[in-house]
């Protein structure tokens, strides 16, 4: 009986506890989520991965007005929404950005510059359409096409 009791009461304190853990801001949460955004804009996402930074700013902007609506829960999980939105959009952004300069500063043929440049268009089309993870993989193609070759090979 002083099992069961002990059970009891052991499961009514880790319940208050989580209801708490709900119930308080997602300070955290919503500062990630500002500072990733802000990341995002300042490595150049508006330009280069447009669909993920609106839909970061879209998160974030609706965590805030939940968050002064007191509306807990739902603020922290559009934080971090936001947040893996922005994420998305500053790695594209960088992958991108990296494969432009290394076009730029190649001493590659011709021909392989030109098929590296058509993987950073499809790149940035994909990017432009939120399909982070085609992005950044053309962006790699790209890059890798643009290495010298191995002279041990």
């Amino acid at each position: 009986m002083f099992a069961t009791i002990a059970r009891n009461i052991g499961s009514a304190i880790l319940v208050t506890i989580g209801l708490v853990g709900c119930a308080m801001a997602p300070t955290q949460e919503m500062s990630d989520a500002r500072q990733s955004v802000q990341a995002a804009h300042e490595a150049g996402a508006r330009d280069y991965a447009s669909h993920n930074l609106r839909i970061a700013v879209e998160y974030l902007e609706e965590a805030e007005r939940e968050l002064e609506l007191r509306y807990f829960s739902r603020a922290r999980h559009d934080a971090v929404v936001a947040r893996s939105e922005a994420l998305k959009a500053r790695n594209v952004t960088l992958a991108i950005q990296e494969v432009e300069g290394e076009i730029a500063q190649t001493g590659a043929p011709e021909d392989v510059v030109q098929r590296a440049t058509g993987l950073l268009l499809e790149a940035m089309q994909a990017a432009t359409e939120g399909k982070d993870k085609k992005a950044i993989r053309l962006a790699d193609e790209a890059k890798t096409l643009l290495q010298p070759p191995d002279p041990d090979l």
